[in-house]
């Protein structure tokens, strides 16, 4: 009996120290790869098509880079994400000068919001941002031309501003937000209409669909304004 009390306890000792060993090696594999995650952290880059036409209504080159204020690189280029080889990517971040970053929604210290856009898919952010957060009075300051806060003032000013949202919102937003998805994928037909106003309207498959179907830009000496929605 003694002797298989030995044997007993012997056998629950070693299969105790396996379970140890067997739970600091998995510990030591999971620290050990948390710390070669943490290590590897890469720059993040964000690659979209621009066709020479659409580059041609924006005024922009074809391939353009420029840097977020988060640090993010965003590349266009005329080569199709989908068919991009990795070498001809790196080259065409390379062949383009970094824009510096753009904080493109900045709180001042007093409080007050400014929203920077150079591109129309920028103004497009702003004003989903803003008929998401229902921030009309901040999307006549900060977002609308000149020109067309002037005609809503003949329609009765923010007043009516207001009331076009209240009656359009939920339409307004499915456009928008149909916009966002298709901007770079050629469902969204962009136009240039003047040497300073773009067109960007949903094509023929898309514009059956929704009530408004069509943004107009202006390109500003302060940024890219919003002239309409339509």
């Amino acid at each position: 009996m003694e002797g298989a009390r030995g044997v007993a306890g012997a056998t629950n000792h070693s299969g105790m120290t396996m379970k140890r060993s067997f739970f600091w090696l998995h510990f030591c594999n999971f620290y050990i790869g948390v710390v070669a995650l943490s290590g590897c952290a890469t720059e993040r880059t964000e690659y979209h098509y621009r066709s020479q036409s659409m580059a041609e209504a924006m005024g922009r080159p074809v391939d353009e880079t420029f840097v977020k204020a988060d640090g993010t690189k965003v590349v266009y280029s005329s080569k199709r994400p989908g068919i991009m080889q990795d070498n001809s990517i790196a080259d065409v971040a390379a062949s383009n000068t970094e824009q510096p970053a753009l904080d493109v929604r900045e709180m001042k210290a007093n409080g007050q919001v400014v929203f920077r856009a150079i591109f129309p898919e920028q103004v497009l952010d702003h004003v989903i941002e803003c008929v998401r957060n229902e921030e009309y009075d901040l999307m006549w300051t900060q977002l609308l031309s000149d020109g067309a806060q002037k005609e809503l003032d003949t329609k009765g000013g923010l007043k009516y501003f207001y009331a076009f949202f209240a009656a359009n919102r939920k339409e307004v937003m499915a456009t928008l937000n149909c916009m966002k998805i298709n901007f770079k994928n050629g469902h969204v037909i962009i136009r240039k209409k003047d040497d300073l106003h773009l067109i960007a309207q949903l094509d023929a498959t898309l514009r059956k669909s929704y009530k408004f179907t069509t943004m107009e830009f202006e390109s500003t000496p302060a940024g890219m304004k919003l002239v309409s929605i339509r």
